[in-house]
């Protein structure tokens, strides 16, 4: 007969690796989408600047006159690096600063997009973590959307988010990589401080959500005791 506590272990186990799983998924299509913004962004920013070129040379040959072989060869030479920066730099991509200065209702996803470009620099055993805490972040953006006015939770939220995690992450990338391969503990430091940061977020959008479900219990008593089973009452 099978032991009912190792089928429940394994149950469990199930679960979870399910569940980092659809993490782990839906945080790769936040990253593809984030992606695609920025492209469509420089691209943008690109077709700009070339209309622009091609605008300044035809106002030069209709107001100055014959454009010369030399100022030609310049403009052209300064248009396509001109093209090239814009296509490659992009202002909104996120930085420590970006964080900091972000107010509670855009911090979640600052953050979410910040989380993303580090990762490549944090190792493996960090990667499930990482896509937990992304979840806990898109739930967060939904939900400080809505706050009206600052609370505890919020400024909780706010602390961890601009300073404690990312001084966590900061402080390890600033490690050298041969001394991060050679001491073990760095890593299972990181990766436990990443595992309380994604329970904390998670007990914090808890928090925020205890209103509206105290209000949905209520109001299902409420109709319960209204209308029970015999439908609508007269008047």
């Amino acid at each position: 007969m099978a032991d009912p506590d190792l089928i429940v272990a394994r149950n469990a186990d199930r679960l979870t690796r399910l569940a980092r799983g659809e993490a782990a998924s839906r945080a790769r299509a936040r990253s593809r989408e984030r992606t695609a913004k920025s492209g469509i962004r420089r691209l943008t920013r690109a077709g700009g600047v070339a209309a622009a070129l091609v605008a300044a040379l035809i106002l030069w040959g209709l107001i100055i006159g014959p454009i010369g072989t030399t100022v030609l060869v310049l403009a052209v030479m300064g248009g396509l690096v001109a093209i090239a920066g814009a296509a490659l730099w992009d202002p909104s991509l996120p930085s420590l600063q970006t964080i900091d200065t972000a107010t509670i209702d855009v911090l979640p996803t600052a953050t979410d997009a910040w989380l993303d470009r580090k990762r490549r620099e944090l190792p493996a055993a960090a990667g499930p973590r990482i896509d937990a805490i992304s979840n806990h972040l898109a739930t967060l953006e939904q939900q400080l959307s809505n706050v009206p006015t600052p609370n505890d939770v919020t400024q909780d939220i706010d602390r961890m988010l601009k300073k404690h995690l990312p001084d966590l992450i900061d402080r390890y990338t600033k490690v050298p990589v041969s001394q991060r391969v050679g001491d073990p503990s760095l890593e299972s430091t990181l990766v436990s401080g990443l595992a309380l940061v994604e329970r904390e977020l998670g007990r914090a959008s808890l928090k925020l959500a205890e209103a509206d479900r105290d209000a949905v219990l209520i109001q299902g008593a409420f109709l319960k005791k209204r209308y029970g089973d015999g439908g609508i009452p007269p008047g």
